[in-house]
């Protein structure tokens, strides 16, 4: 049973209450149901649609810095998307990136970054390799806000806390308003705070106009209502010739949330660590080789076929074959693997790798592209996209926002009816504006979820749906294809039985090769391996079968496929024997049958992973694990007699995968398939979660919503593992949020906290969360 707001599990008995509609997991969740009234939860599942971007449309990924709440995604996409030119764009605050689709003939490439250069935020177009030296320029401009709030706080505070004072208590008469002594020693003040508000607050106040331009007013409006409130109520005693003022408290807060933010950037960017080296920077032109030179062509313009030069220490810019030079590759940010790997000349290499030593010249392969940008397409819209926890925080934050601003206004009536005074009201108000935190609602998910997809990069699985990790840890049914998941899917030939071995070989290789799957190239192997001839084999009439294939070769009558195929056909005894012995050693038989009698067996297996037995013990965890294959029984037996597996499904073609996935759902709950990402992707479709199986040149099936590029088995199990840390994380986060605000706004309506404090324990708020999604 599951929550009814945040779709999690309940524990048993479920929370309830009456006067509430559905179920919860936890009392937060209860309550949040019942303020938020009318909205419907099912709305949650609902994601934002793009509108529809052109084929030719260019994308180009800028660094923004300023970014610290999803208000500033909205309003960062808003703003570029309003420029003439521009098709779409989308923000992620968690990678502090802008991805920008646009028309390259009615806006340049290098007046991006102006889009949103003029709401404040500082923008770049990084070229390949800069994006960390963009990083580090973005850090240092931090790191001396930080320092000037620093220092301009020690200024106001040694002013404050010994000048002022001093001279109230041993001149009190030199505070008359007409006498100079006092517009030297008081008029500093507002003087000093009002730069302070300026230049170190300006963030702040930008944040909270971005909030409530965008619709999602944030923390940022709470501060800076704080500190207004403040200055203001001071700047108004100070002309009316009082001197009870409150400019330290209006200048603590900006300087405390300024550093409270600086250090909240620093700890995510280490949490994000492997997200963070992913390179967004854009490759604008390439070397190629042509007649023996070097000409210098746009990335744009790079051809099939065409020879790019590669230097040592550059990034390969598509995905290719090596016709010329040696060189180790590092291929750590696809793979994990962080030992280059040697290659040479007829290897394949991937689109956005790097050489780190030697010079190779890539033959582009057939469509001209890089895994690489791939890779980062697929993650980018990951982390920019919303799960289902993500839409809840915010419709939280949204809600919880206007409810803060309305209670401090009560408090601040409130004290000043019972106490008289208005300075004792404004206090309280500002300290429960600032105490309370809505920003640790809005970072429980996305950090989270961010921090999970960085751990899954590391062991070589890339998570390309955003909801795959919030899902993953509710899986009732895992569903494991055999070949290429729980084997290696490296087919080869084991034996070929048959009075003439090179004959039964020759006319099934010329009937494979027309063929697209693992047992076919297996067969075409094991025929060019023997040297066998099929240059000059006639094929005519080729014909796919379920589970074979037929054709007229070299004029003969050919069938080739599972034994069922052949009935009617002649069939000596002796098969039988062969394929029951070929069978109990876990080989999968190939018949072949020329003018109506099989004439041999060719058996084709392929090797287990290493470690699939460890592999399923790690996945046995509250969930039925099933086997789907094309093959017999007799081939999938040492999988189906291990004791974590539930059931085994055998003999089911690609096509049937789906309808068997559909039919364990109804059975059991949902379904999460396991396979290669070719012949599965029916069932990784059908499924409510697919994870595919991918070679180092390829992503998996657009059907999956994790791809395994390194690792094998235990890389999914691991993933489970990410997976619920995350749920586990993402709870403890929104639990964290939801005591905090319970405890700290009643003590501040209570006028138990003052603003300092309150600024104090809102920063410490939101780095808990930063530090619980962060740690290891």
């Amino acid at each position: 049973m599951t929550c009814t707001l945040c779709d999690l599990e309940t524990p048993d008995p479920p929370v309830t209450d009456p006067e509430v509609d559905g179920e919860f997991c936890c009392r937060g969740c209860l309550e949040i149901s019942r303020t938020l009234g009318d909205v419907d939860p099912e709305a949650l599942d609902q994601p934002a649609t793009d509108s529809a971007v052109p084929d030719d449309a260019e994308t180009a990924f800028l660094t923004v810095d300023g970014m610290h709440c999803s208000a500033c995604e909205s309003f960062v996409a808003g703003t570029a998307t309003d420029h003439d030119g521009v098709y779409a764009a989308e923000a992620s605050y968690a990678t502090e990136m802008l991805k920008v689709q646009y028309d390259p003939d009615r806006i340049g490439t290098d007046d991006l970054p102006d889009l949103v250069r003029r709401m404040g935020y500082r923008a770049a177009i990084p070229e390949v390799g800069t994006q960390a030296s963009e990083r580090e320029r973005f850090g240092r401009d931090e790191l001396r806000t930080v320092l000037g709030a620093l220092g301009l706080m020690v200024v106001m505070t040694l002013y404050t806390f010994f000048i002022y004072p001093v001279h109230l208590g041993i001149y009190p008469e030199s505070f008359h308003t007409t006498t100079g002594a006092r517009m030297m020693v008081f008029f500093p003040l507002p003087i000093v705070s009002t730069l302070i508000l300026g230049l170190v607050g300006y963030p702040i106040f930008r944040g909270a106009y971005v909030s409530l331009v965008s619709g999602r007013p944030n923390m940022d409006v709470l501060v800076a209502g704080g500190a207004l409130a403040a200055w203001g109520y001071s700047m108004a005693v100070v002309l009316g010739g009082g001197t009870e003022v409150y400019f330290d408290v209006s200048t603590a807060l900006v300087a405390v949330v300024t550093i409270g933010d600086f250090v909240e950037t620093r700890v995510k960017r280490r949490a994000l660590g492997r997200l963070g080296e992913l390179d967004f920077g854009r490759i604008s032109e390439v070397d190629i080789r042509e007649d023996g030179e070097t000409v210098t062509r746009a990335i744009e313009a790079v051809s099939p076929g065409d020879h790019v030069v590669v230097k040592r220490g550059h990034r390969i810019p598509v995905d290719g074959t090596i016709v010329e030079g040696e060189a180790a590759v590092d291929e750590s940010l696809l793979t994990g693997e962080s030992d280059p790997r040697p290659v040479a000349p007829g290897d394949d290499v991937v689109g956005g790798t790097v050489p780190v030593d030697g010079r190779l010249i890539v033959a582009v392969g057939p469509d001209a592209t890089s895994t690489y940008d791939r890779v980062l397409g697929e993650l980018w819209s990951l982390q920019s996209g919303e799960t289902r926890a993500q839409r809840l925080a915010d419709t939280v934050a949204a809600v919880f926002v206007p409810f803060v601003i309305g209670l401090a206004v009560l408090a601040a009536i409130g004290w000043i009816g019972t106490t008289g005074s208005i300075a004792r009201g404004i206090v309280v108000g500002v300290s429960v504006l600032v105490v309370s935190c809505p920003c640790a609602f809005g970072l429980a998910t996305p950090l989270a979820v961010a921090a999970g997809v960085d751990r899954a990069a590391s062991d070589g699985v890339v998570v390309t749906q955003a909801a795959a990790l919030e899902s993953l840890p509710t899986i009732d049914v895992l569903a494991l294809d055999k070949t290429g998941t729980l084997t290696t899917g490296e087919m080869a030939v084991d034996r070929v039985e048959s009075a003439d071995p090179a004959r039964v070989l020759r006319v099934a290789a010329a009937i494979e090769r027309e063929a697209d799957h693992p047992i076919a190239d297996a067969i075409v192997a094991a025929a060019t391996d023997r040297e066998i001839d099929l240059a000059d084999t006639d094929i005519a009439e080729f014909a796919e079968l379920p589970r074979g294939a037929t054709a007229t070769v070299d004029g003969r009558s050919v069938r080739l496929g599972h034994p069922d195929l052949f009935d009617g056909w002649d069939v000596p005894d002796r098969w039988a024997a062969a394929i029951d012995r070929a069978r109990a050693d876990g080989l999968v038989v190939t018949a072949v049958g020329i003018d109506g009698r099989v004439e041999g067996l060719i058996a084709v297996g392929d090797r287990p992973r290493e470690g699939w037995a460890d592999a399923l013990d790690a996945l046995d965890v509250e969930r039925r694990i099933v086997v789907l294959t094309g093959d017999d029984q007799g081939s999938i037996e040492p999988f189906a007699s291990h004791p974590a597996v539930d059931d085994v499904f055998t003999g089911v073609l690609p096509e049937a995968k789906a309808e068997t996935v559909r039919r364990l759902r109804s059975a059991h709950g949902s379904v999460a398939v396991v396979g290669d990402g070719t012949n599965d992707a029916p069932a990784l479709a059908a499924a409510d979660l697919g994870v595919a199986f991918a070679s180092g040149t390829e992503l998996a099936s657009e059907a999956a919503d994790a791809t395994v590029l390194e690792g094998g088995l235990d890389a999914v199990a691991r993933l489970f593992v990410h997976a619920r840390t995350v749920r586990s994380r993402v709870r403890s986060n929104i639990g964290w949020a939801l005591s905090y605000n319970a405890v700290t706004l009643p003590a501040a309506v209570a006028g138990l906290i003052n603003p300092l404090i309150a600024a104090v324990a809102m920063a410490a708020s939101s780095l808990v969360v930063v530090a619980n999604s962060a740690r290891d």
